[in-house]
């Protein structure tokens, strides 16, 4: 299992970029990796599925948002073909004239039958040392476009 938080500073107010984690439909457009993601119907919390291609392996999963405008957005596993756990959240805070973002994500992937357990660390690495950064500067790329 690995738990992974990073923060970045990103020039816009808060509820801009609480408006760009929150449109879960278009991740697809600007988050690397992510090659679908849908809002499943429903009342409540949110339910996303995702498509994550992570180069070795496409996974599929669904996650519960929980959304507090404009300061946090967690999130759960609900179900996924290749993750045992993903829980996280975003937490926003104004910082001068922009917004100070936390990213924290504790995952853990399961291990298939006849998978060597290096296949498997190599997908976590890939998700948290390299993926998390292009996912922070996505989302800071697209909270500051004009």
């Amino acid at each position: 299992m690995a738990e992974v938080s990073r923060e970045i500073v990103i020039a816009c107010a808060p509820d801009r970029l609480f408006d760009v984690v929150v449109d879960y439909a278009r991740y697809a457009d600007f988050v690397p990796g992510i090659k679908a993601c849908r809002v499943l119907p429903g009342q409540g919390d949110r339910r996303v599925e995702y498509e994550l291609d992570l180069g070795l392996k496409r996974i599929r999963y669904v996650l519960r948002h929980v959304e507090q405008r404009p300061t946090r957005v967690s999130w759960s596993l609900v179900s996924g073909d290749a993750l045992k756990i993903s829980n996280g959240s975003w937490e926003l805070a104004p910082e001068g004239s922009g917004t100070r973002a936390r990213y924290s994500v504790e995952i853990q992937i399961a291990k298939p039958p006849f998978i060597p357990q290096s296949v498997v660390d190599k997908l976590t690495d890939e998700l948290t040392r390299v993926q998390l950064p292009k996912t922070l500067e996505a989302f800071k790329a697209r909270a500051e476009r004009p």
